[in-house]
């Protein structure tokens, strides 16, 4: 992509280590050569933003103690749903965030296949739009394989449910097989195929799985299409929350990203801007008898 000339760009990782940041933006693929500067960067007492899902669900944890040690933030908005941003304020929020269970669509562009599948398209045809769109990368394996869902899933079993999920231990299942007859079939059945995570705790125990999942048209999963995703969360103090905006797109994550180096640089929120004088008129909408129809 076009952009303006940086002052400066290296890709020396001691000569980039030696500089002063105010935050730090990990954008790398995955787990390596990340886990090494992200862990100096932090020692450093510099915060780091990370969109690195393969590094936090394999390194986390020890990041985040390096954090505390040093007396500095590890931010990961980014790292699931990174249109929707609701991760922070479980990390923040002891009581919202005593959660018991989870279910999610968290993976934008196995959804959007799906979608396309439900709709009568073939699988690589719908495959090459989401490439098309940005959705998907030119490699799209891990998507197809659930690999990125079982990454965001680790993720988020830890922020949310407090437990490490050990390697290998959760049963994961791609979309490849899957054929618009079967979505067909899952449609007949009252409810629709989606791609879902799923973590419940029970004491010690946790189970769990990625993968495609019938969904029953009443649960609120059911509607999300495209490339959106959504997290079901059932929490001990707050009931059932749920989250859904866009999942998928390059445009998205950088905004999220973004949003939280601000939030890491000025030390907490961005500071907020002074409210605009407005005229208030009544909505231009139509009316049903007495009552009006909400645009949707």
């Amino acid at each position: 992509r076009r952009a303006p000339a940086v002052a400066r760009l290296t890709s020396n990782v001691e000569a980039f280590l030696r500089g002063r940041y105010d935050a730090v933006i990990d954008a790398l693929p995955g787990p390596d050569p990340a886990r090494a500067i992200v862990g100096r960067v932090l020692g450093k007492g510099t915060p780091v933003v990370s969109a690195n899902k393969a590094l936090i669900a394999a390194d986390g944890r020890r990041l985040r103690r390096i954090a505390a040690r040093a007396g500095t933030s590890l931010r990961i908005e980014a790292c699931a749903i990174a249109g929707v941003p609701f991760i922070g304020g479980f990390e923040r929020r002891p009581f919202a965030s005593d959660v018991c269970r989870f279910s999610g669509i968290v993976n934008g562009t196995s959804n959007f296949i799906l979608s396309r599948l439900a709709a009568g398209a073939a699988f690589d045809a719908a495959l090459e739009e989401a490439q098309a769109l940005g959705y998907a990368e030119p490699d799209p394996s891990a998507d197809l394989s659930g690999r990125d869902a079982l990454a965001k899933l680790e993720i988020l079993a830890e922020t949310l449910l407090g437990v490490q999920l050990p390697a290998g231990a959760v049963s994961v299942t791609g979309i490849s097989e899957l054929t618009p007859g079967d979505l067909d079939a899952a449609a007949r059945l009252g409810g629709a195929l989606k791609p879902v995570v799923h973590a419940v705790r029970k004491g010690h125990t946790v189970q769990a799985f990625a993968g495609p999942a019938f969904v029953p048209h009443a649960h609120p999963l059911a509607s999300i299409s495209g490339r959106d995703n959504a997290i079901v969360i059932d929490t001990r103090h707050n009931g059932r929350l749920v989250f859904a905006g866009p999942g998928a797109g390059p445009d998205i994550t950088a905004a999220t990203l973004l949003d939280d180096a601000i939030e890491s640089a000025s030390g907490g929120g961005a500071e907020a801007a002074r409210p605009a004088r407005v005229t208030v008129q009544p909505p231009e909408c139509e009316w049903l008898g007495k009552w009006r129809v909400l645009d949707v």
